[in-house]
């Protein structure tokens, strides 16, 4: 796990699995974590929270990013409403959020001078993805809606191509942004979110022109995959699936 120290209340934690957001108050008796990792990762990340009142967000409900909820009994939990029998198997019966978003929702929170912003897109990537803007900062946590260098993970039941694009237009466009966490991959500017629209569009558009997929496929071949959920062939796969409907 890799830290990326953007302040002296802020830091990242990069890998363990995805990617993390801790923010404490100055007095250091209050934090907000986004997001909490699997595995070891996440007990890494625990070590590094020591605050008194606690307040997780999980950009989604997948079990990469609400696994080790379990870790944090006592915090306020928020996330986007979601199936919750899924919930309760990707975070080993973790308690239920204390706030649950619905979709187009948008909630608040201060912490000392920062406005954190938590809006609440849908389904997109997973069933109800939302992001959470620190908006003074101008560092967004954007989850999987935003992967940096590396081919998303792909679940064809929750996968809505349409409806992710239009959330990164809405990213580009509306929110004063400066620094992108991605739920997987480096951090980045706000570039990182037209990027990943290219993508998409791109390999879209390619879909019937076998020499232009195979050159988006060497253009891509830098990027980092996942096995059998990950890969430049299932991002065509499902594109052309999505497509059909």
């Amino acid at each position: 796990m890799q830290v990326t120290n953007v302040d002296n209340e802020m830091n990242i934690y990069l890998g363990g699995v995805c990617n993390s957001i801790v923010l404490t108050s100055k007095d250091n008796r209050e934090a907000i974590v986004v997001d909490t990792k699997y595995f070891g990762g996440a007990k890494a990340l625990k070590k590094k929270v020591d605050a008194g009142k606690l307040t997780l967000i999980n950009t989604h409900s997948h079990l990469d990013h609400a696994r080790e909820n379990r870790l944090y009994p006592e915090a306020f939990v928020i996330s986007g409403s979601t199936n919750w029998k899924q919930w309760d198997f990707n975070t080993a019966h973790s308690k239920r959020p204390d706030r649950a978003l619905n979709p187009g929702e948008e909630m608040r929170l201060e912490i000392d001078d920062e406005v954190v912003r938590i809006i609440d897109f849908g389904q997109a990537h997973s069933p109800n993805d939302l992001v959470v803007l620190f908006e003074n900062r101008k560092v967004l946590a954007a989850g999987d809606l935003v992967w940096v260098n590396m081919h998303p993970v792909l679940l064809d039941r929750n996968t809505n191509f349409k409806s992710w694009l239009s959330y990164l237009d809405r990213l580009g466009s509306e929110y004063d942004i400066e620094t992108v966490v991605p739920g997987h991959g480096r951090v980045s500017g706000k570039s990182s979110i037209s990027e990943m629209s290219e993508y998409f569009r791109s390999i879209s558009e390619a879909l019937d022109d076998p020499l232009e997929l195979k050159r988006l496929r060497k253009r891509y071949c830098g990027y980092g995959t996942f096995p059998i959920f990950g890969h430049f062939g299932r991002t065509v796969g499902l594109l052309r699936k999505a497509r059909g409907k």
